[in-house]
This record gives C-alpha cells, structure tokens and sequence, in this order.
C-alpha cells in the first residue's frame, strides 16, 4: 500500500558477506517516518548486522543506506541500542547528565537541566533510583535507563536489539508503555526479538530475514 508519510530511510542493492559467504542480499529496503517494524529470523541469520548497517555502526559489502532520502529535513540520528546496554558506573542520574551535556541541553540552565532530567527518570521509572550506581541496577532498570539516555537525543528512529531478552512480564510490559509513548510523538521502530510479547505487539508490520533475503 502506497504511503505518504515521509521517507525516513532508503537501501538499494545491500548486501553483507563474511569471507565468501553472503549473510544477506537485500535488493531494496525503505522506512517510514512512524512505522514500527519487527524483525524476525533465526539466529545467526543477520538480524544485529542489519541493525547496525541502518544504524551506521557497520558497513555493508555492497550498496548503501540514506538517511532522510527525500531531503525535506535535515535527518536527524538514529538510535541504536543492544540488549545489554553500556551504562556509565554513575549514578543513574548522572547517566543522563553526560549523555545531555554531550547533545541539546548544553543550552540550559541549572533548573531547566534538572527540570529535564526529572521528567525522564518519571518517564522511565527511575526517579527513586536516580542516586543509585547504574551497575546496580536490574536488566529491565537498565534497559529503560537506556530509553532515557536515547530519548536525549531525540532520534526519529530507534533499533532496539533484543530489548526483552531475560525481562520478566512487568518489566516487558513497563517497557512496551514507553515505546508505545514514543510511538505516538511519530519515531519510527525497528525490534528484534525471540519471542512474541507486548513489545513486539506495538509493531503493524514485520520484516523476515530468511536463507539471506528479506520478506517484506
């Protein structure tokens, strides 16, 4: 079905080999602004590599990925995060002040930096955490500390490796809340994951890698 919602991401030609061996061959390859996508396929059938190809974090052996192909906005960064998210040993407070120094609220003042800050630990759940190291934190405390930490940045679309791995139902479905949030400020989603849950539930379309081809 035809959209007309913006372009956010176009592929043509893409192709990933390891030695002589093709992981996949993808012909062409578009994204939406809005559209939540699951990625589905076995293990080892290439889903991480083609996160990160979109992501920008791994070159593909042929082809290539635009960013914004339309050229009506300037693209804005995409978001990629790993199942087992890389925290600073901070606190977790401080987890989002280096991530916001690093990115838009070098402009703010003292009150308006904490004002910020605050209203993402509410919206992740953390704000009774928020003195607390990182490494203390549990798998799903973690994994919405790297929601905030992302949502600094204001990606317009977000690669979420394997976000449930090992959460146990509250923490998937405290999970699936924040990203549905997101999903109606218009992010796009691209989700991995081994099994089907409220996560995954968020996504109306799904993408196959199969035998190094991707279903549509």
């Amino acid at each position: 079905m035809k959209t007309t919602t913006p372009m956010l991401l176009q592929a043509r030609q893409l192709q990933l080999k390891y030695r002589r061996r093709v992981i996949w061959d993808i012909p062409q390859l578009y994204w939406h602004q809005g559209e939540s996508i699951y990625l589905r396929g076995i293990n080892g059938s290439g889903k991480t590599s083609l996160m990160k190809v979109i992501a920008g974090l791994q070159s593909p052996s042929k082809g290539q990925v635009k960013l914004n192909p339309s050229g009506h906005k300037p693209a804005n960064n995409c978001c990629y995060l790993h199942q087992h998210p890389w925290l600073f040993s901070n606190s977790v407070r401080n987890n989002l002040l280096i991530t916001g120094h690093s990115h838009h609220l070098k402009g703010l003042n003292h009150q308006q930096l904490n004002r910020q800050l605050d209203d993402l630990l509410v919206w992740a759940g953390l704000m009774e955490l928020a003195e607390q190291p990182a490494r203390t934190l549990s798998g799903g405390e973690r994994q919405r500390l790297a929601l905030a930490r992302a949502r600094l940045i204001q990606p317009r679309f977000w690669l979420l490796d394997e976000p449930t791995a090992s959460l146990d139902e509250q923490s998937v479905q405290r999970l699936a809340l924040m990203l549905e949030e997101l999903q109606q400020q218009g992010v796009g989603l691209l989700l991995t994951s081994h099994q089907q849950n409220a996560v995954t539930e968020l996504c109306s379309q799904q993408w196959m890698l199969d035998n190094g081809q991707l279903h549509i």
